[in-house]
């Protein structure tokens, strides 16, 4: 008997890990999806406030069209995990003369936060992920602290940051500024 019944709460258990793993909104979402607008083919996505250009997905997922798919959907967090310098290196490889990719300042990472949703707390209309929960995490900044490196997981299940070593390794999402119109 005492085998059936830790069998049947074992089962409730993880019947539930999808309900507790999808997003949580307690409110009206402060950001529309008429904020952003697709760039190119939808990979990237422009913010109107902010006027800056997003990656829509996360390092290591891919936009299949319609949402960004985790290359391993089975990750609890996006990936590649990077240190400090390698994130800056990746920006710099992804950049091109037409599109000057960087990592975004602790304001800017948070700027995207639906501070009314969790797990993530990003909008999913316009940054839509599958699983969702891989949009999850702690995201490395440009903005400097006075003990390291700002390191935001405001999208991810809190609106927190923290300061971290530049050797430690985290998520990337990368944002640029876009080109200035050319004068005539």
């Amino acid at each position: 008997m005492p085998r059936t019944f830790m069998l049947v709460v074992a089962c409730a258990a993880f019947t539930c890990l999808p309900a507790i793993a999808s997003q949580q909104c307690e409110g009206p979402l402060q950001r529309d999806a008429t904020d952003f607008s697709a760039v190119g083919d939808g990979s990237q996505v422009y913010d109107k406030r902010t006027q800056l250009i997003w990656m829509r997905c996360v390092e290591d997922q891919r936009w299949n069209g319609s949402v960004c798919v985790a290359n391993d959907p089975e990750a609890v967090n996006p990936g590649p995990r990077l240190s400090f310098q390698q994130a800056k290196a990746l920006a710099a490889s992804k950049s091109t003369s037409e599109e000057q990719w960087r990592l975004p300042t602790r304001k800017e990472l948070l700027s995207l936060r639906e501070p009314n949703c969790y797990n993530p707390s990003l909008s999913l209309t316009v940054f839509p992920t599958k699983p969702a929960w891989s949009s999850d995490g702690a995201f490395w900044t440009s903005t400097r602290e006075a003990k390291g490196v700002s390191l935001v997981s405001a999208i991810g299940t809190s609106d927190a940051w923290a300061t971290t070593d530049e050797g430690n390794t985290n998520h990337v999402r990368l944002v640029r500024t876009p080109p200035r119109p050319s004068k005539k």
